[in-house]
Protein backbone atom coordinates (compact mmCIF):
# COMPACT_ATOMS: atom_id res chain seq x y z
CA UNK A 1 0.00 0.00 0.00
CA UNK A 2 1.33 3.57 -0.85
CA UNK A 3 1.09 6.28 1.67
CA UNK A 4 1.57 9.64 1.86
CA UNK A 5 2.26 12.22 4.82
CA UNK A 6 1.77 15.96 4.34
CA UNK A 7 2.48 17.53 7.42
CA UNK A 8 4.46 21.08 7.92
CA UNK A 9 5.49 19.76 11.19
CA UNK A 10 9.15 17.74 10.55
CA UNK A 11 9.19 16.07 14.28
CA UNK A 12 5.22 15.36 13.76
CA UNK A 13 5.95 13.86 9.87
CA UNK A 14 9.14 11.60 11.15
CA UNK A 15 7.21 10.68 14.36
CA UNK A 16 4.75 8.88 11.81
CA UNK A 17 6.81 7.19 9.27
CA UNK A 18 7.90 5.35 12.65
CA UNK A 19 4.40 4.20 13.82
CA UNK A 20 3.50 3.37 9.80
CA UNK A 21 6.77 1.24 10.09
CA UNK A 22 5.63 -0.67 12.95
CA UNK A 23 2.59 -0.89 11.49
CA UNK A 24 4.42 -2.58 8.37
CA UNK A 25 6.24 -5.02 10.26
CA UNK A 26 3.19 -6.57 11.70
CA UNK A 27 1.25 -6.60 8.79
CA UNK A 28 3.63 -7.83 6.14
CA UNK A 29 2.63 -11.09 5.91
CA UNK A 30 -1.14 -9.92 5.36
CA UNK A 31 -1.30 -6.84 3.40
CA UNK A 32 2.70 -6.44 1.96
CA UNK A 33 4.29 -3.45 2.31
CA UNK A 34 4.04 -0.38 3.13
CA UNK A 35 5.58 2.32 0.65
CA UNK A 36 5.66 6.02 2.47
CA UNK A 37 6.67 8.79 1.39
CA UNK A 38 6.52 12.29 3.04
CA UNK A 39 5.85 15.98 2.02
CA UNK A 40 6.36 19.62 3.60
CA UNK A 41 4.28 21.24 1.10
CA UNK A 42 1.03 20.64 -1.58
CA UNK A 43 2.83 21.80 -4.45
CA UNK A 44 4.99 18.28 -4.30
CA UNK A 45 2.20 16.27 -2.83
CA UNK A 46 0.20 17.01 -5.72
CA UNK A 47 3.22 16.30 -8.59
CA UNK A 48 1.58 12.38 -8.46
CA UNK A 49 -1.05 12.15 -6.18
CA UNK A 50 -3.12 8.98 -7.87
CA UNK A 51 0.06 6.78 -6.43
CA UNK A 52 -1.56 6.73 -3.26
CA UNK A 53 -3.80 4.58 -1.60
CA UNK A 54 -4.07 6.78 2.22
CA UNK A 55 -2.91 10.38 2.72
CA UNK A 56 -2.16 11.74 5.72
CA UNK A 57 -2.50 15.37 6.25
CA UNK A 58 -1.73 18.52 8.72
CA UNK A 59 -0.96 21.37 7.84
CA UNK A 60 -1.28 24.21 10.35
CA UNK A 61 1.78 26.68 10.62
CA UNK A 62 1.29 28.56 7.13
CA UNK A 63 -1.72 30.08 4.98
CA UNK A 64 -2.45 26.77 3.56
CA UNK A 65 -4.51 23.94 5.82
CA UNK A 66 -5.12 20.63 5.86
CA UNK A 67 -8.93 21.14 4.84
CA UNK A 68 -7.04 22.77 1.52
CA UNK A 69 -4.81 20.00 0.93
CA UNK A 70 -7.64 17.80 1.18
CA UNK A 71 -9.83 20.15 -1.43
CA UNK A 72 -6.87 20.07 -3.82
CA UNK A 73 -6.30 16.30 -3.73
CA UNK A 74 -10.86 15.69 -4.21
CA UNK A 75 -10.04 18.45 -7.22
CA UNK A 76 -7.43 16.48 -8.87
CA UNK A 77 -9.85 13.65 -9.04
CA UNK A 78 -8.06 11.01 -5.49
CA UNK A 79 -10.74 9.12 -4.15
CA UNK A 80 -8.57 7.52 -1.85
CA UNK A 81 -9.17 7.83 2.04
CA UNK A 82 -7.74 11.23 3.03
CA UNK A 83 -6.76 11.19 7.22
CA UNK A 84 -6.64 14.63 8.97
CA UNK A 85 -4.54 14.77 11.71
CA UNK A 86 -5.34 17.11 14.23
CA UNK A 87 -3.22 19.29 16.07
CA UNK A 88 -3.56 23.31 16.22
CA UNK A 89 -6.61 22.92 14.35
CA UNK A 90 -9.56 20.94 15.18
CA UNK A 91 -10.62 19.42 11.96
CA UNK A 92 -13.63 17.60 13.07
CA UNK A 93 -15.66 20.77 13.95
CA UNK A 94 -15.30 21.37 10.22
CA UNK A 95 -17.96 20.85 7.37
CA UNK A 96 -16.00 18.34 5.59
CA UNK A 97 -17.06 15.50 3.12
CA UNK A 98 -18.21 12.21 4.91
CA UNK A 99 -15.47 10.45 3.88
CA UNK A 100 -12.90 12.27 5.46
CA UNK A 101 -11.22 10.21 8.54
CA UNK A 102 -9.59 12.13 11.80
CA UNK A 103 -6.89 11.19 13.68
CA UNK A 104 -5.87 13.11 16.73
CA UNK A 105 -2.80 14.00 17.70
CA UNK A 106 -0.82 12.58 19.33
CA UNK A 107 -1.80 9.81 17.32
CA UNK A 108 -2.51 6.28 18.98
CA UNK A 109 -1.63 2.94 17.23
CA UNK A 110 -5.38 1.53 17.53
CA UNK A 111 -6.32 4.40 16.07
CA UNK A 112 -3.99 4.63 13.51
CA UNK A 113 -4.42 0.91 12.76
CA UNK A 114 -8.34 1.00 12.14
CA UNK A 115 -7.28 4.22 9.82
CA UNK A 116 -5.26 1.11 7.64
CA UNK A 117 -8.00 -1.30 7.97
CA UNK A 118 -10.14 0.97 6.32
CA UNK A 119 -7.82 2.18 3.72
CA UNK A 120 -6.62 -1.24 2.43
CA UNK A 121 -10.44 -2.53 2.34
CA UNK A 122 -11.04 1.01 0.27
CA UNK A 123 -8.16 0.09 -1.79
CA UNK A 124 -9.23 -3.85 -2.50
CA UNK A 125 -12.81 -2.87 -3.57
CA UNK A 126 -11.20 0.42 -5.37
CA UNK A 127 -11.80 0.72 -9.52
CA UNK A 128 -8.21 1.12 -10.56
CA UNK A 129 -7.37 4.22 -12.68
CA UNK A 130 -5.19 4.84 -15.88
CA UNK A 131 -3.01 8.23 -15.66
CA UNK A 132 -2.25 10.12 -18.68
CA UNK A 133 -0.53 12.96 -18.46
CA UNK A 134 -1.19 15.89 -21.55
CA UNK A 135 1.34 17.58 -23.05
CA UNK A 136 0.52 20.69 -21.17
CA UNK A 137 1.45 19.03 -18.49
CA UNK A 138 -2.11 17.96 -16.34
CA UNK A 139 -2.68 14.76 -15.63
CA UNK A 140 -6.18 12.76 -16.21
CA UNK A 141 -6.89 10.08 -14.51
CA UNK A 142 -9.70 7.64 -16.14
CA UNK A 143 -11.44 4.31 -15.83
CA UNK A 144 -11.19 1.45 -18.04
CA UNK A 145 -14.80 2.32 -19.62
CA UNK A 146 -13.94 6.20 -19.78
CA UNK A 147 -11.27 5.24 -22.58
CA UNK A 148 -12.13 4.27 -26.41
CA UNK A 149 -9.36 4.67 -28.73
CA UNK A 150 -5.31 5.70 -29.17
CA UNK A 151 -3.86 7.28 -31.96
CA UNK A 152 -0.43 8.05 -32.69
CA UNK A 153 0.20 10.88 -34.50
CA UNK A 154 3.98 11.49 -34.37
CA UNK A 155 5.49 12.16 -31.21
CA UNK A 156 2.09 11.98 -29.51
CA UNK A 157 -0.92 10.15 -29.13
CA UNK A 158 -4.66 11.58 -29.34
CA UNK A 159 -6.54 9.26 -27.33
CA UNK A 160 -10.27 9.87 -27.56
CA UNK A 161 -12.20 9.45 -24.48
CA UNK A 162 -16.15 8.24 -24.17
CA UNK A 163 -17.65 11.56 -23.21
CA UNK A 164 -15.79 12.78 -26.42
CA UNK A 165 -12.88 14.27 -25.10
CA UNK A 166 -9.73 13.89 -26.71
CA UNK A 167 -6.13 14.12 -25.02
CA UNK A 168 -3.18 14.81 -26.14
CA UNK A 169 -1.06 12.49 -24.54
CA UNK A 170 3.43 12.42 -25.01
CA UNK A 171 4.27 9.10 -25.11
CA UNK A 172 4.15 5.70 -27.88
CA UNK A 173 1.68 3.09 -28.49
CA UNK A 174 3.90 0.71 -27.20
CA UNK A 175 4.31 2.34 -23.89
CA UNK A 176 0.81 3.13 -23.87
CA UNK A 177 0.18 -0.94 -24.35
CA UNK A 178 2.86 -1.89 -21.82
CA UNK A 179 0.99 0.02 -19.16
CA UNK A 180 -2.57 -1.47 -19.85
CA UNK A 181 -1.34 -4.66 -20.11
CA UNK A 182 -3.60 -5.34 -17.19
CA UNK A 183 -6.39 -5.04 -19.74
CA UNK A 184 -7.68 -7.27 -22.11
CA UNK A 185 -10.35 -5.48 -23.49
CA UNK A 186 -7.22 -2.82 -25.11
CA UNK A 187 -5.47 -4.11 -28.33
CA UNK A 188 -3.65 -2.67 -31.25
CA UNK A 189 -5.92 -2.91 -34.29
CA UNK A 190 -2.25 -1.80 -36.03
CA UNK A 191 1.13 -0.18 -35.52
CA UNK A 192 -1.39 3.59 -35.20
CA UNK A 193 -4.21 2.29 -33.40
CA UNK A 194 -5.43 0.84 -29.82
CA UNK A 195 -8.68 0.44 -28.83
CA UNK A 196 -10.55 -0.44 -26.09
CA UNK A 197 -12.65 -3.55 -27.30
CA UNK A 198 -15.52 -2.67 -25.20
CA UNK A 199 -16.63 -0.10 -27.91
CA UNK A 200 -15.42 -2.19 -31.45
CA UNK A 201 -19.20 -2.04 -33.31
CA UNK A 202 -18.56 -3.86 -36.00
CA UNK A 203 -15.91 -5.22 -38.40
CA UNK A 204 -16.04 -5.56 -42.28
CA UNK A 205 -13.54 -7.21 -43.92
CA UNK A 206 -10.02 -5.93 -42.68
CA UNK A 207 -12.67 -2.53 -41.21
CA UNK A 208 -13.13 -2.09 -37.31
CA UNK A 209 -16.06 0.23 -37.01
CA UNK A 210 -15.97 2.09 -33.20
CA UNK A 211 -19.31 3.00 -31.83
CA UNK A 212 -18.29 6.29 -32.56
CA UNK A 213 -18.43 5.74 -36.04
CA UNK A 214 -14.48 6.04 -36.30
CA UNK A 215 -13.38 3.32 -38.55
CA UNK A 216 -10.03 2.08 -38.64
CA UNK A 217 -7.60 -0.43 -40.89
CA UNK A 218 -6.98 -4.21 -39.11
CA UNK A 219 -3.73 -5.30 -39.61
CA UNK A 220 -3.61 -9.01 -40.61
CA UNK A 221 -2.03 -9.91 -37.04
CA UNK A 222 -4.98 -8.42 -35.08
CA UNK A 223 -7.92 -9.36 -37.10
CA UNK A 224 -8.07 -13.08 -34.67
CA UNK A 225 -8.17 -10.82 -31.65
CA UNK A 226 -10.68 -8.08 -33.00
CA UNK A 227 -12.82 -10.86 -33.60
CA UNK A 228 -12.33 -12.64 -30.64
CA UNK A 229 -13.09 -9.06 -28.79
CA UNK A 230 -16.35 -8.30 -30.68
CA UNK A 231 -17.79 -11.32 -29.02
CA UNK A 232 -16.46 -11.04 -25.84
CA UNK A 233 -17.15 -7.67 -24.73
CA UNK A 234 -19.55 -6.47 -27.05
CA UNK A 235 -21.31 -9.77 -28.28
CA UNK A 236 -24.69 -7.88 -29.04
CA UNK A 237 -22.63 -5.86 -32.02
CA UNK A 238 -22.82 -6.87 -35.79
CA UNK A 239 -20.23 -9.80 -36.36
CA UNK A 240 -17.57 -9.99 -39.12
CA UNK A 241 -19.42 -9.59 -42.78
Amino acid sequence: MHIAICDDNVADRKQLERLLKREADKRTAVSGGFYVDSYGDLEALLRSPMLYDVFFIDMCHGSITGMDVAAALYNVGVSAPVTLCSSLISYREQNLPQNILFLDKPIKVNELSAVLDHSLAFKQSAIPHIELREESGSYHYVKESDFMYAVSAGRYLKITLKDGRVLSVLSTLDNLFSQLASYPVFFPLNNKVLINGRYLNKISLLTATMTDGTAFRIAPGSLTYAKYALKEFRPESPQDT
